[in-house]
Protein backbone atom coordinates (compact mmCIF):
# COMPACT_ATOMS: atom_id res chain seq x y z
CA UNK A 1 0.00 0.00 0.00
CA UNK A 2 0.88 3.44 -0.93
CA UNK A 3 1.83 5.31 1.98
CA UNK A 4 0.43 9.05 3.18
CA UNK A 5 2.27 11.71 4.25
CA UNK A 6 0.62 14.56 6.40
CA UNK A 7 4.08 16.44 7.88
CA UNK A 8 4.63 19.68 5.83
CA UNK A 9 2.20 19.13 3.51
CA UNK A 10 0.83 22.63 2.79
CA UNK A 11 -1.89 23.72 0.60
CA UNK A 12 -0.78 26.47 -1.96
CA UNK A 13 -3.24 29.07 -1.28
CA UNK A 14 -1.87 32.46 0.48
CA UNK A 15 -4.12 33.27 3.34
CA UNK A 16 -4.48 36.56 5.55
CA UNK A 17 -5.57 37.05 8.68
CA UNK A 18 -7.54 39.36 10.76
CA UNK A 19 -7.33 42.03 7.64
CA UNK A 20 -3.83 41.95 7.34
CA UNK A 21 -2.21 40.58 4.54
CA UNK A 22 0.86 39.26 4.45
CA UNK A 23 3.50 41.56 3.16
CA UNK A 24 6.91 40.54 1.78
CA UNK A 25 10.45 42.13 0.93
CA UNK A 26 12.11 40.83 -1.96
CA UNK A 27 15.94 41.89 -2.03
CA UNK A 28 18.00 42.24 -4.62
CA UNK A 29 22.04 42.67 -3.79
CA UNK A 30 24.10 43.60 -7.07
CA UNK A 31 27.39 41.47 -7.47
CA UNK A 32 30.41 43.46 -6.57
CA UNK A 33 32.32 44.17 -9.21
CA UNK A 34 35.97 44.93 -8.18
CA UNK A 35 38.13 46.89 -10.48
CA UNK A 36 40.57 43.85 -11.34
CA UNK A 37 37.68 41.92 -12.39
CA UNK A 38 35.96 45.14 -13.95
CA UNK A 39 38.87 45.46 -16.56
CA UNK A 40 38.03 45.03 -20.40
CA UNK A 41 40.41 42.26 -21.71
CA UNK A 42 40.52 41.58 -25.05
CA UNK A 43 40.11 38.21 -26.60
CA UNK A 44 41.52 37.29 -30.13
CA UNK A 45 38.91 35.78 -32.66
CA UNK A 46 40.23 32.68 -32.57
CA UNK A 47 40.06 32.00 -28.75
CA UNK A 48 36.28 33.73 -28.76
CA UNK A 49 35.25 30.57 -31.73
CA UNK A 50 37.57 27.89 -29.02
CA UNK A 51 35.51 28.93 -26.55
CA UNK A 52 31.81 28.90 -27.93
CA UNK A 53 29.56 26.06 -28.47
CA UNK A 54 29.35 24.48 -31.52
CA UNK A 55 26.75 26.07 -33.68
CA UNK A 56 24.16 23.19 -34.31
CA UNK A 57 24.12 23.18 -30.11
CA UNK A 58 23.15 26.90 -29.78
CA UNK A 59 20.54 26.22 -32.27
CA UNK A 60 19.30 23.62 -30.67
CA UNK A 61 19.11 25.54 -27.28
CA UNK A 62 17.72 28.81 -28.97
CA UNK A 63 14.63 27.23 -30.58
CA UNK A 64 14.40 25.18 -26.92
CA UNK A 65 14.16 28.41 -25.14
CA UNK A 66 11.75 29.87 -27.77
CA UNK A 67 9.88 27.61 -27.42
CA UNK A 68 9.48 27.94 -23.62
CA UNK A 69 8.51 31.53 -23.80
CA UNK A 70 5.75 30.99 -26.54
CA UNK A 71 4.16 28.07 -24.54
CA UNK A 72 4.47 30.49 -21.64
CA UNK A 73 3.12 33.57 -23.73
CA UNK A 74 0.08 30.75 -25.19
CA UNK A 75 -0.87 29.84 -21.58
CA UNK A 76 -0.87 33.14 -19.67
CA UNK A 77 -3.88 34.94 -20.74
CA UNK A 78 -6.42 31.75 -19.61
CA UNK A 79 -4.70 32.29 -16.30
CA UNK A 80 -6.51 34.15 -13.50
CA UNK A 81 -5.84 35.54 -10.55
CA UNK A 82 -8.47 35.08 -7.19
CA UNK A 83 -9.03 36.78 -4.10
CA UNK A 84 -11.43 35.39 -1.73
CA UNK A 85 -12.10 37.93 1.67
CA UNK A 86 -14.90 36.99 4.72
CA UNK A 87 -16.25 39.73 6.27
CA UNK A 88 -17.92 40.78 8.97
CA UNK A 89 -20.03 43.69 10.30
CA UNK A 90 -17.77 45.05 13.08
CA UNK A 91 -17.58 48.90 11.68
CA UNK A 92 -18.56 51.19 13.88
CA UNK A 93 -22.03 52.17 11.76
CA UNK A 94 -22.17 47.90 11.16
CA UNK A 95 -20.40 48.30 7.90
CA UNK A 96 -19.08 44.86 6.42
CA UNK A 97 -15.10 45.20 6.78
CA UNK A 98 -12.85 41.81 5.66
CA UNK A 99 -11.87 39.96 8.67
CA UNK A 100 -10.19 37.26 6.24
CA UNK A 101 -8.81 36.03 3.04
CA UNK A 102 -6.69 34.33 0.72
CA UNK A 103 -5.09 34.80 -2.16
CA UNK A 104 -4.93 32.32 -5.26
CA UNK A 105 -4.62 31.09 -8.92
CA UNK A 106 -7.15 29.47 -11.60
CA UNK A 107 -7.32 28.93 -15.09
CA UNK A 108 -10.24 29.42 -17.72
CA UNK A 109 -11.46 26.09 -19.31
CA UNK A 110 -14.63 27.91 -21.05
CA UNK A 111 -14.71 31.49 -23.06
CA UNK A 112 -18.11 31.91 -21.35
CA UNK A 113 -16.72 32.59 -18.03
CA UNK A 114 -15.58 29.56 -16.36
CA UNK A 115 -12.78 28.86 -14.48
CA UNK A 116 -11.13 26.03 -12.45
CA UNK A 117 -9.69 26.25 -9.07
CA UNK A 118 -9.00 24.76 -6.17
CA UNK A 119 -11.93 24.45 -3.08
CA UNK A 120 -8.98 25.64 -0.50
CA UNK A 121 -9.23 29.35 -2.77
CA UNK A 122 -12.19 30.01 -3.10
CA UNK A 123 -14.80 27.70 -0.35
CA UNK A 124 -16.28 29.33 2.67
CA UNK A 125 -15.16 32.76 1.69
CA UNK A 126 -18.16 35.72 1.12
CA UNK A 127 -16.63 37.00 -1.77
CA UNK A 128 -14.35 36.05 -4.63
CA UNK A 129 -12.68 38.50 -6.63
CA UNK A 130 -11.35 37.51 -10.54
CA UNK A 131 -8.58 39.33 -12.17
CA UNK A 132 -7.65 38.97 -15.84
CA UNK A 133 -4.41 39.11 -17.79
CA UNK A 134 -5.90 42.15 -19.58
CA UNK A 135 -6.64 43.78 -15.77
CA UNK A 136 -10.33 43.44 -15.79
CA UNK A 137 -11.95 42.38 -12.43
CA UNK A 138 -15.05 40.40 -12.06
CA UNK A 139 -17.06 39.00 -8.93
CA UNK A 140 -17.31 35.27 -8.90
CA UNK A 141 -19.77 32.66 -8.27
CA UNK A 142 -18.86 29.88 -6.73
CA UNK A 143 -19.61 25.88 -7.39
CA UNK A 144 -17.97 23.68 -4.56
CA UNK A 145 -17.05 20.01 -4.47
CA UNK A 146 -15.16 20.09 -1.16
CA UNK A 147 -14.59 16.51 -0.71
CA UNK A 148 -12.59 16.88 -4.49
CA UNK A 149 -10.95 20.03 -3.24
CA UNK A 150 -12.00 21.39 -7.12
CA UNK A 151 -14.06 24.00 -7.47
CA UNK A 152 -15.29 26.30 -10.16
CA UNK A 153 -16.08 30.31 -10.61
CA UNK A 154 -18.58 31.87 -13.40
CA UNK A 155 -17.59 35.60 -14.30
CA UNK A 156 -19.93 37.38 -16.34
CA UNK A 157 -17.96 37.88 -19.42
CA UNK A 158 -17.42 36.48 -22.97
CA UNK A 159 -14.96 35.50 -25.73
CA UNK A 160 -12.19 34.63 -23.08
CA UNK A 161 -8.96 32.92 -23.98
CA UNK A 162 -9.41 29.21 -22.32
CA UNK A 163 -6.83 26.24 -21.98
CA UNK A 164 -7.25 22.72 -23.07
CA UNK A 165 -7.22 19.81 -20.71
CA UNK A 166 -5.23 17.12 -21.55
CA UNK A 167 -6.05 13.59 -20.76
CA UNK A 168 -3.86 13.03 -17.94
CA UNK A 169 -3.93 9.17 -17.77
CA UNK A 170 -1.16 9.30 -20.38
CA UNK A 171 1.33 11.75 -18.15
CA UNK A 172 4.46 9.69 -17.67
CA UNK A 173 7.13 10.77 -14.89
CA UNK A 174 9.78 12.48 -16.57
CA UNK A 175 8.20 14.50 -18.72
CA UNK A 176 8.26 18.29 -18.64
CA UNK A 177 6.03 20.21 -17.22
CA UNK A 178 5.40 24.29 -16.79
CA UNK A 179 3.30 25.76 -13.67
CA UNK A 180 1.46 29.17 -13.73
CA UNK A 181 -0.11 31.37 -11.08
CA UNK A 182 0.59 33.93 -8.81
CA UNK A 183 2.85 32.80 -5.70
CA UNK A 184 3.22 34.88 -2.78
CA UNK A 185 0.83 37.67 -5.04
CA UNK A 186 3.48 37.87 -7.78
CA UNK A 187 0.94 37.09 -10.72
CA UNK A 188 1.75 35.27 -14.01
CA UNK A 189 4.95 33.55 -12.55
CA UNK A 190 6.10 31.28 -14.87
CA UNK A 191 8.00 27.74 -13.30
CA UNK A 192 9.42 24.81 -14.99
CA UNK A 193 10.10 21.62 -14.53
CA UNK A 194 9.23 17.91 -14.83
CA UNK A 195 6.56 14.90 -13.45
CA UNK A 196 8.31 13.21 -10.44
CA UNK A 197 5.83 10.94 -10.21
CA UNK A 198 1.79 10.19 -10.95
CA UNK A 199 -1.06 8.38 -8.88
CA UNK A 200 0.13 9.68 -5.33
CA UNK A 201 -2.81 7.88 -3.48
CA UNK A 202 -3.88 8.96 -0.63
CA UNK A 203 -2.17 11.88 0.45
CA UNK A 204 -3.94 13.40 3.40
CA UNK A 205 -3.20 17.44 2.89
CA UNK A 206 -4.45 19.61 6.06
CA UNK A 207 -7.20 17.34 6.67
CA UNK A 208 -8.25 16.82 3.10
CA UNK A 209 -7.71 13.56 1.47
CA UNK A 210 -6.58 13.38 -2.06
CA UNK A 211 -7.41 9.93 -3.72
CA UNK A 212 -4.50 10.49 -6.61
CA UNK A 213 -2.36 13.34 -7.33
CA UNK A 214 0.41 13.81 -9.76
CA UNK A 215 3.72 14.71 -8.12
CA UNK A 216 6.23 17.08 -9.87
CA UNK A 217 9.84 19.39 -8.87
CA UNK A 218 7.77 22.42 -11.01
CA UNK A 219 8.54 25.33 -8.52
CA UNK A 220 5.28 25.85 -6.66
CA UNK A 221 4.63 28.04 -4.03
CA UNK A 222 1.79 29.90 -1.80
CA UNK A 223 -0.66 31.41 -4.20
CA UNK A 224 -0.44 28.76 -7.02
CA UNK A 225 -2.99 26.65 -5.44
CA UNK A 226 -5.86 26.46 -8.45
CA UNK A 227 -2.87 27.86 -11.36
CA UNK A 228 -2.41 25.25 -14.32
CA UNK A 229 -0.31 22.53 -14.58
CA UNK A 230 0.50 22.37 -18.50
CA UNK A 231 2.49 19.93 -20.97
CA UNK A 232 4.74 20.91 -23.50
CA UNK A 233 1.77 21.28 -25.68
CA UNK A 234 -0.25 24.15 -23.51
CA UNK A 235 -2.44 21.43 -22.05
CA UNK A 236 -3.64 21.30 -18.70
CA UNK A 237 -2.57 18.27 -17.04
CA UNK A 238 -3.20 18.99 -13.74
CA UNK A 239 -4.24 21.82 -11.03
CA UNK A 240 -1.64 23.15 -8.67
CA UNK A 241 -2.83 22.05 -5.64
CA UNK A 242 -0.11 21.70 -2.66
CA UNK A 243 3.32 21.25 -1.63
CA UNK A 244 5.88 19.64 0.53
CA UNK A 245 8.02 21.76 2.04
CA UNK A 246 9.00 22.08 5.75
CA UNK A 247 9.61 25.74 5.23
CA UNK A 248 6.29 26.82 3.35
CA UNK A 249 8.65 27.28 0.61
CA UNK A 250 8.85 25.44 -2.62
CA UNK A 251 11.28 22.22 -2.01
CA UNK A 252 10.80 20.54 -5.40
CA UNK A 253 8.17 18.66 -3.89
CA UNK A 254 4.82 19.79 -5.73
CA UNK A 255 1.35 17.96 -6.12
CA UNK A 256 -1.43 18.50 -8.69
CA UNK A 257 -4.60 17.48 -8.85
CA UNK A 258 -4.80 15.24 -12.83
CA UNK A 259 -6.91 16.54 -15.39
CA UNK A 260 -9.49 14.03 -15.91
CA UNK A 261 -10.47 14.21 -12.29
CA UNK A 262 -10.67 18.24 -12.52
CA UNK A 263 -12.36 17.60 -15.50
CA UNK A 264 -14.88 15.31 -14.27
CA UNK A 265 -16.02 16.84 -11.49
CA UNK A 266 -15.75 20.41 -13.12
CA UNK A 267 -18.16 19.36 -15.58
CA UNK A 268 -20.61 18.09 -13.33
CA UNK A 269 -20.35 21.53 -11.58
CA UNK A 270 -21.34 23.57 -14.66
CA UNK A 271 -23.95 21.78 -15.31
CA UNK A 272 -25.66 22.24 -12.35
CA UNK A 273 -25.19 18.98 -10.15
CA UNK A 274 -23.24 17.79 -7.44
CA UNK A 275 -20.00 15.94 -7.96
CA UNK A 276 -21.16 13.06 -5.70
CA UNK A 277 -19.31 9.58 -5.60
CA UNK A 278 -20.75 6.74 -4.96
CA UNK A 279 -19.42 4.47 -2.06
CA UNK A 280 -18.85 1.10 -1.42
CA UNK A 281 -16.99 0.65 1.85
CA UNK A 282 -13.84 -0.31 0.53
CA UNK A 283 -10.31 0.79 0.78
CA UNK A 284 -9.01 0.18 -2.58
CA UNK A 285 -5.08 -0.46 -3.53
CA UNK A 286 -3.27 -0.97 -7.16
CA UNK A 287 -2.44 -4.68 -7.19
CA UNK A 288 1.22 -4.77 -7.58
CA UNK A 289 3.18 -5.97 -10.74
CA UNK A 290 4.08 -9.12 -9.39
CA UNK A 291 0.90 -10.12 -8.45
CA UNK A 292 -0.91 -8.89 -11.39
CA UNK A 293 1.68 -11.22 -13.85
CA UNK A 294 0.92 -14.63 -11.36
CA UNK A 295 -3.22 -13.85 -11.66
CA UNK A 296 -2.29 -13.52 -15.40
CA UNK A 297 -4.49 -9.65 -15.59
CA UNK A 298 -2.99 -6.26 -16.94
CA UNK A 299 -4.29 -4.60 -13.39
CA UNK A 300 -6.63 -4.71 -11.18
CA UNK A 301 -8.07 -3.07 -7.63
CA UNK A 302 -7.06 -4.70 -4.41
CA UNK A 303 -9.64 -4.46 -1.54
CA UNK A 304 -7.32 -3.85 1.34
CA UNK A 305 -10.25 -2.86 3.48
CA UNK A 306 -13.64 -3.79 3.18
CA UNK A 307 -16.14 -2.42 6.30
CA UNK A 308 -18.40 -4.61 7.78
CA UNK A 309 -21.56 -3.22 7.15
CA UNK A 310 -20.85 -1.52 3.44
CA UNK A 311 -22.60 -2.20 0.41
CA UNK A 312 -19.60 -3.83 -1.00
CA UNK A 313 -19.22 -6.77 2.29
CA UNK A 314 -23.07 -6.70 1.71
CA UNK A 315 -22.38 -7.86 -2.00
CA UNK A 316 -19.84 -10.67 -0.43
CA UNK A 317 -16.93 -8.90 -1.46
CA UNK A 318 -14.05 -9.53 1.11
CA UNK A 319 -11.01 -7.95 1.76
CA UNK A 320 -7.95 -9.24 -0.36
CA UNK A 321 -10.52 -9.72 -3.04
CA UNK A 322 -9.01 -8.36 -6.41
CA UNK A 323 -11.61 -6.01 -8.67
CA UNK A 324 -11.09 -6.38 -12.70
CA UNK A 325 -14.44 -4.65 -13.83
CA UNK A 326 -16.78 -2.55 -12.74
CA UNK A 327 -20.05 -2.64 -14.89
CA UNK A 328 -18.26 -4.45 -17.67
CA UNK A 329 -15.79 -1.59 -17.19
CA UNK A 330 -11.91 -2.47 -16.81
CA UNK A 331 -10.33 -1.34 -13.23
CA UNK A 332 -6.42 -1.55 -14.06
CA UNK A 333 -5.70 0.30 -10.45
CA UNK A 334 -7.38 1.55 -7.17
CA UNK A 335 -7.63 5.26 -8.85
CA UNK A 336 -9.54 3.73 -11.71
CA UNK A 337 -11.80 2.02 -9.50
CA UNK A 338 -12.84 4.81 -7.14
CA UNK A 339 -13.17 7.32 -10.89
CA UNK A 340 -15.91 4.29 -12.15
CA UNK A 341 -17.73 5.35 -8.99
CA UNK A 342 -18.46 9.15 -10.33
CA UNK A 343 -20.07 7.56 -13.32
CA UNK A 344 -22.48 5.29 -10.88
CA UNK A 345 -25.20 6.63 -9.38
CA UNK A 346 -26.28 6.16 -5.61
CA UNK A 347 -28.95 3.18 -5.77
CA UNK A 348 -27.60 1.82 -8.48
CA UNK A 349 -27.36 -1.54 -8.83
CA UNK A 350 -23.77 -2.31 -10.06
CA UNK A 351 -22.05 -5.59 -11.38
CA UNK A 352 -18.41 -5.94 -10.48
CA UNK A 353 -16.07 -8.30 -10.93
CA UNK A 354 -13.00 -9.88 -9.04
CA UNK A 355 -10.61 -12.71 -8.57
CA UNK A 356 -10.23 -14.30 -4.78
CA UNK A 357 -7.45 -16.89 -4.37
CA UNK A 358 -7.09 -16.91 -8.62
CA UNK A 359 -10.84 -18.12 -9.10
CA UNK A 360 -13.19 -15.43 -11.00
CA UNK A 361 -16.38 -14.21 -9.48
CA UNK A 362 -19.21 -11.89 -9.75
CA UNK A 363 -21.26 -9.43 -7.14
CA UNK A 364 -23.95 -7.11 -7.52
CA UNK A 365 -23.76 -4.11 -5.13
CA UNK A 366 -25.95 -1.33 -4.51
CA UNK A 367 -23.29 1.77 -3.52
CA UNK A 368 -24.92 4.37 -1.54
CA UNK A 369 -23.82 7.92 -1.16
CA UNK A 370 -20.23 8.79 -0.08
CA UNK A 371 -19.66 10.25 2.83
CA UNK A 372 -18.68 13.98 2.75
CA UNK A 373 -15.65 14.72 4.13
CA UNK A 374 -14.45 15.63 7.55
CA UNK A 375 -14.62 19.79 7.84
CA UNK A 376 -13.13 20.77 10.79
CA UNK A 377 -15.52 22.54 13.17
CA UNK A 378 -14.35 24.05 16.34
CA UNK A 379 -15.99 22.95 19.49
CA UNK A 380 -15.59 23.64 23.18
CA UNK A 381 -15.55 20.88 25.88
CA UNK A 382 -14.12 20.36 29.43
CA UNK A 383 -10.91 18.40 30.28
CA UNK A 384 -11.44 16.23 33.16
CA UNK A 385 -9.07 17.58 35.91
CA UNK A 386 -5.32 16.56 35.41
CA UNK A 387 -5.53 14.84 32.04
CA UNK A 388 -2.80 16.71 30.69
CA UNK A 389 -0.83 16.68 34.35
CA UNK A 390 2.36 16.49 32.80
CA UNK A 391 2.28 16.88 29.45
CA UNK A 392 2.92 19.81 28.15
CA UNK A 393 6.51 21.77 28.84
CA UNK A 394 4.74 25.11 27.35
CA UNK A 395 3.25 27.38 30.19
CA UNK A 396 -0.55 26.86 29.42
CA UNK A 397 -0.56 23.44 28.28
CA UNK A 398 -3.04 22.57 31.63
CA UNK A 399 -5.84 24.51 31.44
CA UNK A 400 -8.81 22.22 31.94
CA UNK A 401 -10.40 23.75 29.05
CA UNK A 402 -8.76 23.37 25.23
CA UNK A 403 -10.41 24.10 21.72
CA UNK A 404 -9.87 21.29 19.34
CA UNK A 405 -11.45 21.03 15.61
CA UNK A 406 -13.66 18.28 15.67
CA UNK A 407 -14.17 16.13 12.18
CA UNK A 408 -17.66 16.44 11.01
CA UNK A 409 -19.53 12.92 10.87
CA UNK A 410 -16.96 11.64 14.01
CA UNK A 411 -18.52 13.94 16.64
CA UNK A 412 -22.34 14.29 17.92
CA UNK A 413 -24.17 17.11 19.50
CA UNK A 414 -23.69 14.67 23.08
CA UNK A 415 -19.94 14.73 22.83
CA UNK A 416 -19.52 17.64 24.43
CA UNK A 417 -17.16 17.03 27.94
CA UNK A 418 -17.15 12.94 26.82
CA UNK A 419 -13.06 11.95 26.93
CA UNK A 420 -12.41 8.02 27.59
CA UNK A 421 -12.23 7.42 31.11
CA UNK A 422 -9.14 6.04 32.98
CA UNK A 423 -6.25 7.55 29.74
CA UNK A 424 -2.80 6.72 30.41
CA UNK A 425 -0.67 9.51 30.59
CA UNK A 426 1.52 10.17 27.83
CA UNK A 427 4.99 11.72 27.25
CA UNK A 428 5.44 15.86 27.16
CA UNK A 429 7.27 15.56 23.54
CA UNK A 430 4.77 13.58 21.64
CA UNK A 431 1.94 15.83 23.14
CA UNK A 432 -0.62 13.63 23.36
CA UNK A 433 -3.21 11.96 25.85
CA UNK A 434 -3.62 7.91 24.90
CA UNK A 435 -5.47 5.39 26.22
CA UNK A 436 -6.48 1.33 25.22
CA UNK A 437 -9.41 1.06 23.31
CA UNK A 438 -12.51 0.10 24.50
CA UNK A 439 -15.70 -0.91 23.16
CA UNK A 440 -17.24 1.60 23.31
CA UNK A 441 -14.21 3.47 21.74
CA UNK A 442 -14.45 0.79 18.64
CA UNK A 443 -18.39 1.83 18.64
CA UNK A 444 -17.94 5.59 18.33
CA UNK A 445 -14.87 5.93 16.26
CA UNK A 446 -15.68 2.60 13.80
CA UNK A 447 -12.57 1.31 15.02
CA UNK A 448 -12.54 -2.87 13.91
CA UNK A 449 -12.19 -5.29 16.35
CA UNK A 450 -8.62 -6.75 15.57
CA UNK A 451 -7.10 -3.11 15.35
CA UNK A 452 -4.56 -2.45 18.09
CA UNK A 453 -3.24 0.44 19.22
CA UNK A 454 -3.14 3.91 21.73
CA UNK A 455 -6.30 5.61 20.80
CA UNK A 456 -5.55 9.60 20.49
CA UNK A 457 -7.95 11.05 23.57
CA UNK A 458 -6.41 14.52 23.44
CA UNK A 459 -3.74 16.49 21.71
CA UNK A 460 -2.32 19.86 22.75
CA UNK A 461 -1.84 22.27 20.27
CA UNK A 462 1.22 23.49 18.83
CA UNK A 463 2.57 20.15 19.77
CA UNK A 464 4.09 17.28 17.80
CA UNK A 465 1.43 15.58 17.66
CA UNK A 466 -0.93 18.31 16.79
CA UNK A 467 1.50 19.31 13.93
CA UNK A 468 1.25 15.64 12.55
CA UNK A 469 -3.25 17.02 12.31
CA UNK A 470 -3.56 13.99 15.02
CA UNK A 471 -7.00 13.74 16.64
CA UNK A 472 -9.16 12.41 19.05
CA UNK A 473 -9.83 8.92 17.71
CA UNK A 474 -6.75 8.63 15.49
CA UNK A 475 -4.96 4.81 16.79
CA UNK A 476 -1.42 4.88 17.18
CA UNK A 477 -0.37 1.72 16.05
CA UNK A 478 3.71 1.96 15.50
CA UNK A 479 6.08 4.06 16.64
CA UNK A 480 10.15 3.88 16.09
CA UNK A 481 9.32 0.98 14.77
CA UNK A 482 7.94 -0.97 17.43
CA UNK A 483 4.35 -2.23 17.65
CA UNK A 484 2.09 -0.02 20.11
CA UNK A 485 -0.82 -2.46 21.38
CA UNK A 486 -2.20 -0.20 23.74
CA UNK A 487 -1.66 3.04 25.98
CA UNK A 488 0.99 2.01 28.17
CA UNK A 489 2.94 0.48 25.38
CA UNK A 490 3.04 4.18 23.51
CA UNK A 491 4.23 4.79 26.86
CA UNK A 492 7.29 3.02 27.28
CA UNK A 493 8.29 3.65 23.31
CA UNK A 494 8.34 7.09 24.25
CA UNK A 495 10.32 7.09 27.61
CA UNK A 496 12.99 5.66 25.61
CA UNK A 497 12.60 7.70 22.75
CA UNK A 498 15.65 10.53 22.43
CA UNK A 499 15.41 13.94 21.72
CA UNK A 500 16.48 15.08 18.29
CA UNK A 501 15.98 11.63 17.06
CA UNK A 502 13.60 11.42 14.03
CA UNK A 503 11.44 8.10 14.32
CA UNK A 504 8.62 6.47 12.51
CA UNK A 505 5.10 6.83 13.36
CA UNK A 506 1.99 5.10 12.23
CA UNK A 507 -1.26 6.10 12.80
CA UNK A 508 -4.70 4.75 11.49
CA UNK A 509 -7.81 6.99 11.11
CA UNK A 510 -11.75 5.24 10.61
CA UNK A 511 -14.57 7.41 9.29
CA UNK A 512 -17.60 6.10 7.96
CA UNK A 513 -16.29 2.42 7.32
CA UNK A 514 -13.46 3.59 5.55
CA UNK A 515 -9.43 3.29 7.30
CA UNK A 516 -6.96 6.45 6.25
CA UNK A 517 -3.54 5.75 7.10
CA UNK A 518 -0.81 7.92 8.36
CA UNK A 519 2.68 6.45 7.68
CA UNK A 520 4.83 10.08 8.59
CA UNK A 521 8.44 10.90 10.61
CA UNK A 522 8.81 13.24 13.75
CA UNK A 523 12.01 14.81 15.74
CA UNK A 524 11.11 15.03 19.21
Amino acid sequence: MKTRNTIALTLAAGIAIGGMGMGYVISVRSPLITPAYAQTTPISAARLAASSAPAEDVAALKSLDSSFANLAEFVAPAVVDIKAVTERKQGPNGERVPVAGGQGSGFIFRKDGWIMTNDHVVGGFDKVTVSLRDGREFPGKVFRSPENDIAVVKIEAKDLPTLALSDSARVRPGQLAMAMGAPLGLDQTVTVGHISAVHRADQIIQGKTYADLIQTDTAINMGNSGGPLVNIDGQVIGINSAIYSPSGASAGIGFAIPANTAQLISEKLVNGGKAVRSYLGIVPTTVKEFKAKELGISGGAVLEEVASDGPAAKAGLRKGDVVTKVDGRQVLSGVSLRMAMYDIKPGQKVEIEYLRDGKAGKATATPSEAPKPAEPKERRFQMPKGLFDGLGDEKGARPREFRFPFPEGLDDEDQDGIVPNVPSEGKPRLGVNVSDISDEMRRQFQIPKNTKGAIVAGVIPGSIASNLGLRPGDVITELAGKPVTGGDSLVAIVKDVKKGVAQSIKVSRYAKGARTSINSTVTF
